[in-house]
């Protein structure tokens, strides 16, 4: 399969998949808490050594825009208390004169988080569902559309924020393209994502857990540069990314994982306190990057 780099070179399998042909296309689902953990195909690019999905070129962009992650809302108090860590880390880069701009803000909790820590907040969200709710229930400035439209405007922001987004999109490389020219000139990219040459997903292989029919690029901090860099950005800081979750939706999906849901999780549903604690989780795999534009000497 040809990398998509934009450059002719060769793939290699790095993982088959554990599904039959068009099986896993019929159920798939990408919404944040999907279900879905088959494994799709993984290809290797011998010259950049980017990792890409068996579906770069299907349309995901259609499938968002009618997604609707009840799930999502239920662990909505979880998901504060990650964002509320998550700002730590990235508010000595905020400012309350900025104009931010998040891509995929999803059901707002991260903007709404955000939002009194800087002068203007946008999201940007493919799907209607969590568009509105995010300006029903946080007062949110959401436009639903997608990506590559609204960046064509050439609106300038001083900081662009992309939360586990970045894995997700159609075409990450047009997408850097555009948030460079989206860039006030010492502007700053701030996104998440998984690094492929942590310990953990080389031990894992092909079990390892964001390996997912929704993720379709597995980037390395090597590939992230080299992808930057080609449009004029660069990485100039890594942190990395702590989790916290409660220890339901940890069993919810370690259930998932094992196909022991009806048994396991409905045992310890049983114990109300497990729906109300939560835990840190930091396997060293998932960073918080910090990019900017390359100065022109």
């Amino acid at each position: 399969m040809l990398c998509p780099c934009r450059e002719k070179n060769e793939s290699s399998v790095l993982y088959h998949s554990n599904h039959k042909s068009n099986e896993l296309d019929i159920k798939l689902d990408i919404r944040c808490t999907s279900e879905t953990h088959d494994k799709p195909t993984l290809y290797k690019c011998k010259k950049c050594k980017l990792i890409f999905s068996e579906y770069i070129k299907s349309d995901f962009e259609e499938r968002y825009t009618i997604v609707e992650d009840q799930k999502y809302i239920q662990q909505i108090p979880f998901k504060k208390k990650y964002f509320e860590l998550l700002l730590s880390k990235i508010k000595p880069y905020l400012n309350i004169n900025y104009n931010v701009l998040e891509i995929g803000s999803y059901y707002g909790v991260l903007g709404n988080i955000i939002k009194p820590h800087v002068k203007n907040y946008t999201g940007l969200e493919l799907s209607k569902h969590a568009t509105e709710y995010s300006k029903k229930f946080f007062k949110l400035n959401i436009v639903n559309e997608p990506l590559n439209k609204f960046l064509e405007k050439n609106i300038l922001f001083d900081v662009i924020i992309m939360s586990d987004v970045i894995e997700h999109l159609d075409n990450p490389f047009i997408a850097l393209n555009l948030i460079e020219k989206n860039l006030n000139p010492n502007g700053i990219l701030i996104f998440t994502t998984f690094n492929m040459d942590a310990i953990v997903p080389r031990i894992m292989g092909r079990k390892y857990h964001w390996i997912m029919p929704m993720h379709k690029f597995y980037f390395s901090n090597n590939t992230l540069r080299y992808f930057l860099n080609k449009n004029n950005m660069d990485i100039f800081k890594i942190k990395k990314d702590t989790r916290l979750i409660s220890v339901e939706y940890l069993l919810y999906k370690l259930c998932i994982l094992i196909n022991k849901i009806d048994f396991i999780f409905k045992f310890f549903l049983k114990f109300n306190f497990l729906k109300k604690t939560t835990i840190k989780i930091n396997l060293h795999d998932l960073n918080i990057y910090f990019a900017g534009k390359i100065k022109k000497i």
